[in-house]
C-alpha cells in the first residue's frame, strides 16, 4: 500500500512542487479569486472552459465503484469530465480539481496525451499512488488549489489551532472549512510546513470508524461526506434537447426516442442503488 506523504510530488519532486505550486496560484488567480472553493469548483471548471474556448461537458452519474472517481476523454472535439456522484462530495471535489489539471495541461499545449488518450482517477491514485507524473502533478494541483497556503495560515489563527497539539478534532474542522478528505488536508498541513511529517504521521494512524464517529458528534465536515447519488446531470444534454423540441428541429420519433433512453439511463443507475 502506497504512503500519501512519500508518494506526494512535494516528497518526491520538490521542485516541481514548486512549479506546481505556482501553476496553481495562478490559474486560482484567473479563475477563482480569493474565496475558498470548495463545490464552487464545478463552476470554475465551466467558466474555464468558457474562457479558454473549449468544449467541455461535465456529467455527474452515480456509479455504485468506490474505487472509481472520476475520468475525462475527449470525443469529436468535446471534453467529456464525468465525476462519480455516489462519492462523499468531498471525494467529487477532489476529484473535479484532480481532472481540471489535466483538462489545464491539454488547453495549454502542456501535454495533449493524457486526456486525448483518456484519462481515469481512482482511489489508488488519489490516496495511496499516482501512476503517471502528470496524475502525481494533477493530486498536488488539486489540493494546492482547494487549500492554498495562505487560507490555511489564515484558517489556523481565526479558529485558534495548534500546529504543536493538532488532533483528529482539529483536522475535521479544516475539512469541514476546505471540503477536502482527511488524508488530502494531513498533507496538505505537511506541504505547507504547518506541521512535521511525525505529526502527520501520528494523525494518518487515526482510524476511519473514529474519525467517522467524531465527524457525526461534532457535526463537522458531516455535509462534505455525505454522497449526491440522486444527481444525475447529463451536461447540456437536457437542454439541447429542450431547445430543439421548442423550435421542431426534432422529428417526434427521435425526440421520443431521445427522451425515452436518458429515461432508461436514470432507471438503471436507481435501480442498483
Amino acid at each position: 500500500m502506497g504512503d500519501i506523504i512519500d508518494e506526494s510530488l512535494y516528497k518526491k519532486q520538490n521542485m516541481q512542487f514548486e512549479r506546481t505550486n505556482e501553476a496553481a496560484k495562478a490559474f486560482a488567480a484567473n479563475y477563482c479569486g480569493n474565496t475558498i472553493i470548495r463545490d464552487s469548483i464545478f463552476g470554475i471548471a465551466s467558466n474555464y472552459a468558457r474562457k479558454r474556448e473549449l468544449s467541455l461537458e461535465i456529467l455527474r452519474y452515480p456509479f455504485k465503484d468506490d474505487e472509481l472517481w472520476a475520468f475525462t476523454f475527449i470525443k469529436k472535439g468535446t471534453i467529456f469530465l464525468c465525476v462519480n456522484s455516489d462519492l462523499p462530495v468531498c471525494k467529487q471535489i477532489f476529484a473535479m480539481a484532480h481532472e481540471l489539471y489535466h483538462i489545464h495541461c491539454y488547453a495549454e499545449d502542456i501535454n495533449t496525451n493524457t486526456i486525448t488518450g483518456g484519462s481515469l482517477l481512482d482511489s489508488r491514485t488519489a490516496d495511496e499512488e499516482a501512476t503517471s507524473q502528470e496524475d502525481l502533478e494533477a493530486n498536488a494541483f488539486a489540493g494546492l488549489l482547494l487549500m492554498p497556503d495562505a487560507s490555511v495560515i489564515e484558517q489556523f489563527k481565526m479558529f485558534g489551532l495548534s500546529k504543536e497539539k493538532l488532533d483528529v478534532d482539529g483536522v475535521i474542522i479544516l475539512m469541514d472549512i476546505f471540503a477536502l478528505p482527511y488524508k488530502a488536508v494531513i498533507l496538505r498541513l505537511v506541504e505547507s510546513g504547518i506541521i512535521e511529517e511525525k505529526k502527520a504521521r501520528e494523525l494518518l494512524k487515526a482510524d476511519s470508524k473514529y474519525i467517522t464517529d467524531r465527524i457525526k458528534l461534532t457535526g463537522k465536515a458531516e455535509r462534505w461526506q455525505k454522497d449526491s447519488n440522486d444527481l444525475i446531470y447529463y451536461g447540456s444534454l437536457l437542454e439541447n434537447l429542450k431547445f430543439n423540441s421548442e423550435h421542431d428541429l426534432l422529428v417526434n420519433t427521435r425526440e421520443k426516442s431521445d427522451r425515452a433512453y436518458l429515461e432508461k439511463i436514470s432507471r438503471e443507475f436507481r435501480k442498483e442503488r
